[in-house]
């Protein structure tokens, strides 16, 4: 018996729980960020970066390669008649060779080299970061925007259900002969009228639904929009945008650039090995095949270079200026809709204080507009009036709530910490 109900028990709590369809904002911005290209792009960009460290370091590995040659030269040395028992050298030469050499210093070529592919591929980390924040504004937009008919719709709902109760009152009134047909009629048009606004912010719903659905990847024509509880703003809180560490990201890879450039102006030390076999060897009076080697160090050193690399820094120091300029005028745009933001959401908590006070009176208004209505001392026109006053009014304080969330939300992302 203990097990069947606990079997009753679990299938009612089953059967709650898949009957629930509710939908967060959190959710939603979860399930497009997972539906997106984007953490596939991450991966990508590590195993990008790690070909392109190898890349930067290549010059620090060892080289090894095998040498040939066969060919007939039109004049070779001659000691006759200088020394007339020597032996004239052959027009016909070759060889074949191993040639080895290791890098010993290439003027940090290679730690700049990796330390610049290694801030590239930040910069590319960040544009897919940016597009992650812009798709979850995105998301913030579309679940707000309907919230915002969802509260119409529930609102029209309301006053049409209190119309459709008028309008049974009056026609017991209409029958016994105490107030004429053309006031139901006119209730009954303004009930029409109210189903018409609910068509057409059904089909708007319907579009927002549809376009979450495909960022989502989800079917949510099903489900319930949860209201989100309203975020946590410090208005007075610094902004940490993702656009400045790119400024500062920018400009450290002009740094490293500028410093990889100079690398080419520094000189270089190197190991290497060679030998083979073949005619002449290194001594030319040899006329037979033999094997050589060769042994040493090589060091080089630019001169010419300077110039160049001076050219290039200059323009990387040019190119700096700009980004800092950019830099700046992107901090005094940001600061500025911050402060507007900050503005606006002082100003729609203001209004929500007033809305309250105006639904409140305009119910109390409707109550005895009904009163009347029933009692014919106004006319159906005056009671509509008040009817769609209050609609309004109910409607405006719960279009005023979604703009404070949406406020936030939005000084959120201005301030970076969406």
């Amino acid at each position: 018996m203990r097990k069947i109900v606990l079997s009753i028990l679990f299938l009612l709590i089953f059967g709650l729980t898949m009957g629930q369809n509710t939908v967060t904002i959190e959710q939603c911005q979860e399930w497009a960020v997972s539906q997106s290209s984007a953490n596939v792009q991450k991966e990508l960009n590590d195993k990008l970066l790690k070909v392109k460290l190898n890349n930067a370091a290549s010059h620090m590995f060892p080289k090894l390669e095998i040498n040939g040659e066969a060919a007939y030269r039109s004049d070779v040395p001659q000691l006759y008649p200088y020394v007339p028992a020597a032996d004239t050298f052959n027009n016909h030469q070759y060889f074949i060779g191993l040639d080895f050499e290791q890098m010993i210093f290439a003027g940090g070529k290679s730690f700049y080299g990796r330390r610049y592919e290694r801030l590239a591929n930040q910069a590319e980390i960040y544009k897919v970061e940016l597009s992650i924040n812009e798709m979850k504004e995105q998301i913030i937009n579309l679940y707000l925007n309907l919230l915002i008919l969802d509260k119409q719709l529930s609102i029209l709902t309301n006053a049409e259900n209190t119309l459709q109760g008028q309008v049974n009152q009056l026609k017991s009134l209409k029958d016994n002969g105490i107030i004429p047909a053309s006031t139901v009629s006119q209730l009954e048009v303004e009930v029409l009228k109210v189903e018409q606004s609910k068509g057409e912010l059904k089909a708007k719903r319907e579009s927002l639904v549809s376009s979450l659905s495909i960022l989502t990847g989800k079917d949510l024509s099903k489900a319930e929009f949860e209201t989100p509880i309203v975020p946590s703003v410090d208005i007075n809180s610094p902004s940490v945008r993702l656009e400045y560490q790119i400024f500062e990201n920018g400009k450290q890879t002009l740094d490293y650039q500028r410093k990889l450039h100079l690398t080419n102006s520094l000189p270089k030390l190197s190991v290497f090995a060679t030998g083979g076999y073949g005619r002449p060897t290194y001594n030319y009076f040899t006329p037979n095949f033999k094997w050589y080697y060769a042994l040493g160090v090589r060091l080089n050193v630019p001169i010419i270079d300077w110039a160049k690399t001076s050219g290039v820094a200059n323009v990387i120091e040019l190119q700096k200026s700009i980004l800092e300029s950019q830099e700046r005028d992107f901090v005094k745009g940001n600061e500025i809709a911050i402060q507007e933001k900050r503005f606006e959401i002082r100003r729609i908590e203001d209004m929500l204080v007033l809305d309250k006070q105006i639904t409140q009176k305009q119910n109390e208004i409707t109550k005895t507009f009904s009163i009347q209505l029933l009692n014919g001392t106004i006319t159906a026109y005056d009671y509509i009036k008040q009817q769609s006053d209050e609609t309004s009014s109910l409607i405006n304080q719960e279009v005023h709530n979604i703009q404070l969330l949406k406020a936030k939300y939005e000084l959120l992302a201005l301030t970076g910490r969406l």
